[in-house]
């Protein structure tokens, strides 16, 4: 010593083990309350090309491994629990998710970006094998959100082996309405994207194919004149479960 080498060190069969509740702060950040915390490293084994070095080295790692194993045990439930609220935090993004969102309708080559706000509106219930979460879920398109009520939501049967996901009126309300003012809600409208939308390439997109709907066109710009432009869509409403429908969405389309 002093020696030069590539060292290893491997963990076998490491566990950690913890009883935690899940309390809502004032950003909407759920806090980890510990009960109980337990660790265990299981096998270690330190490699150093020198034996002795790796002996010497491997047992004051061991003597730290005792260490931290036993005071977890007595001190665990006041480390982690001062500890995991900001690791949760910056793990989850600030319970901020950016992601991109290609058009589902067909012939539309548009994507967008946007974050979905996944803070928490309350604590969430813990039963035994089931846990509800209520989130914001506020989608926010170009920074901007919406002003959303907080509803109170039922979920099913408690103890249910289901998973489920509900969604309020307000939140469905403001995911269709910033979709809708993002480059997924201008539709482009041309003979080919017809054409692909409805999967018949016979139709098309002209000046006597909409002279039925829209003689003026005809009659300024001549017959089978090609046409191009855009549909768009605000002032959307969604509502569930109301007279007799599973879901009413009223909205204005724009030409």
């Amino acid at each position: 010593m002093p020696d030069y080498s590539n060292i290893q060190l491997i963990f076998k069969d490491f566990k950690i083990d913890f009883e935690t509740d899940l309390v809502l702060d004032e950003h909407g950040y759920l806090d980890p309350v510990v009960y109980n915390a337990d660790i265990h490293f299981g096998e270690s084994y330190l490699y150093h090309d020198n034996p002795i070095t790796a002996f010497v080295m491997h047992q004051f790692i061991y003597f730290g491994i005792v260490i931290i194993e036993n005071s977890v045990y007595f001190v665990g439930q006041y480390i982690f629990t001062n500890m995991m609220g900001p690791v949760m935090d910056n793990f989850m993004n600030h319970y901020m998710f950016p992601f991109a969102f290609p058009s589902l309708v067909r012939g539309q080559n548009t994507w967008d970006l946007f974050t979905l706000d996944f803070r928490n509106t309350q604590s969430p219930y813990i039963g035994d094998g089931w846990i509800d979460f209520f989130i914001s879920g506020e989608l926010m398109y170009a920074g901007q959100g919406c002003e959303m009520a907080a509803d109170n939501l039922q979920f099913s049967a408690t103890g249910s082996t289901m998973s489920q996901l509900v969604v309020s009126e307000s939140a469905a309300t403001c995911i269709a309405n910033n979709v809708a003012k993002s480059h997924l809600g201008h539709i482009k409208l041309n003979t080919q994207t017809i054409r692909d939308l409805w999967g018949d390439q016979s139709l098309d997109l002209t000046t006597t194919s909409l002279g039925k709907h829209f003689p003026i066109l005809e009659k300024k710009l001549g017959k089978d004149r090609a046409l191009h432009g855009f549909t768009t869509f605000k002032d959307i409403n969604i509502i569930f479960g109301s007279y007799d429908t599973d879901i009413i969405a009223s909205y204005t389309v724009c030409f």
